[in-house]
């Protein structure tokens, strides 16, 4: 065998193409990453798995169900709708809401096993993952968080970075190991200036265009027979739920808005 066709077949067995999950939620920034990330991994075959909502069935005020009204308006009026985006990628939107959200019953596991996914990447997905999940991918499961960590866990982390005065925030890229909220070993962690002038909203929809390059490297190195390397989670780890009046008050006293309809037009720059 001649040494070019030898170094080709070595390429060849090195970089193929990769069977991946994607597990997202039912809101604005997974429809972002989604359309981006359609894209970047578009030599993949992937299989999407979508979530209704963030944790467990709770009562949001008033100021937190505009957000997710305003975030839930402009999904519906975007030129892409989750089904369409799905099928851009050459599959079937699934989910797991005829079985009542329970992703790691055996009628779940079974769906995410039918896909035989190599690697299972995980944006803004609502369910708690546990070992049935997670054993399944040879490569394991990674997310993708919208906040630095160990400092911002949970959810809304980049409002909790404007109320702390932060310069920066940043999207955390990690391996899920356990049912452990954000706790996993970290691959990267990419930051981009605050924006105090703009709204929490487009600062956090600001953070997927690095998110969703810091996951096509990650797969971009599996595939090409490169191990990822994680390092334990280091420092003063806080874990934030959503707000409360108190904080949503101290927030808009600082001069903060959740959303600004007058930033549409930058958002649906950012849908594509």
């Amino acid at each position: 065998m001649l040494p070019e066709t030898v170094a080709s077949y070595e390429h060849l067995c090195k970089s193929s193409a990769m069977n991946i999950a994607l597990l997202i939620n039912r809101d604005l920034a997974s429809h972002i990453a989604l359309g981006r990330l359609i894209g970047l991994l578009g030599e993949h075959r992937l299989s999407i798995f979508i979530s209704e909502k963030v944790g467990r069935d709770h009562s949001l005020s008033q100021p937190l169900m505009a957000l997710a009204e305003f975030e839930k308006q402009l999904v519906a009026t975007s030129s892409q709708s989750f089904d369409s985006l799905a099928r851009k990628a050459n599959c079937q939107l699934q989910g797991f809401a005829d079985i009542g959200s329970k992703v790691n019953s055996p009628e779940a596991v079974a769906r995410i096993q039918a896909t035989e996914p190599d690697i299972i990447l995980s944006i803004r997905f609502g369910l708690i993952l546990r070992e049935p999940v997670i054993a399944i991918p040879r490569h394991g499961v990674i997310n993708l968080h919208s906040g630095v960590l160990p400092n911002y866990r949970g959810v809304m982390a980049s409002f909790r970075a404007m109320i702390n005065g932060e310069a920066q925030i940043g999207s955390t890229l990690h391996f899920i190991q356990d049912a452990g909220v954000d706790t996993g070993d970290i691959l990267s962690i990419a930051k981009i200036p605050l924006n105090p002038q703009q709204s929490y909203l487009l600062n956090v929809l600001n953070l997927y265009s690095a998110g969703c390059q810091q996951l096509a490297s990650a797969v971009q190195q599996l595939d090409s027979g490169i191990e990822l390397i994680a390092q334990p989670q280091q420092g003063d780890a806080r874990y934030y739920s959503f707000p409360s009046e108190q904080q949503l008050a101290e927030f808009a006293a600082l001069g903060y808005q959740l959303f600004d309809p007058a930033e549409i037009e930058a958002i649906r720059a950012l849908q594509g």
